[in-house]
């Protein structure tokens, strides 16, 4: 009887996971992560969720996860998507207009400007990385410590890194 009892707790225990976590769980499927990599995703998801909330972008990130959520398949060991690449670019989008504003967005835009920089759509098979308080002072500590982000020097590199140790987890 308990192994029925252990059963249902489980079907139950699944049956609250977000859209965001299915989709962590899908991609750790696919790609056999351990559940620690798993667990980092729920867990970048869960502080997108809020950056998403913060900056106006709830509906496109509930779109986007809900999609992905209903519409994913694995191909060799490639999580997709297809049919969710529009609520993708909206929620990129929704979330690019905010970071324009924070020391994420900066980077990113001084990045992209780096000879041989890969600019264009994001990964599909991945969600989109977080930028809350860790990763705008992470940013921040680079581009204060670096002359030149497409060449940092290595001492400038440890500069970064020192300030980057004070940022808040």
């Amino acid at each position: 009887m308990s192994k029925w009892i252990a059963i249902v707790f489980g079907v139950l225990a699944g049956a609250c996971d977000t859209h965001a976590d299915s989709v962590c769980q899908d991609i750790g499927y696919c790609r056999t992560l351990s559940d620690d990599q798993v667990q980092t995703c729920k867990t970048n998801a869960k502080q997108l969720a809020t950056e998403a909330s913060s900056s106006g972008c709830s509906a496109q990130y509930e779109s986007y996860f809900a999609c992905a959520d209903d519409k994913y398949d694995c191909e060799g060991n490639v999580p997709t998507f297809t049919g969710c690449e529009e609520a993708r670019a909206a929620l990129d989008t929704c979330l690019a207009q905010a970071r324009a504003h924070n020391a994420c967005g900066e980077l990113e835009s001084r990045l992209a400007q780096c000879p041989g920089s890969v600019n264009g759509t994001p990964d599909p098979s991945t969600p989109p990385a977080p930028c809350g308080a860790a990763e705008v002072c992470s940013a921040r500590c680079y581009l204060d410590n670096v002359t030149d982000p497409c060449r940092p020097q290595p001492v400038q590199l440890t500069g970064a890194e020192q300030c980057a140790q004070r940022c808040p987890f």
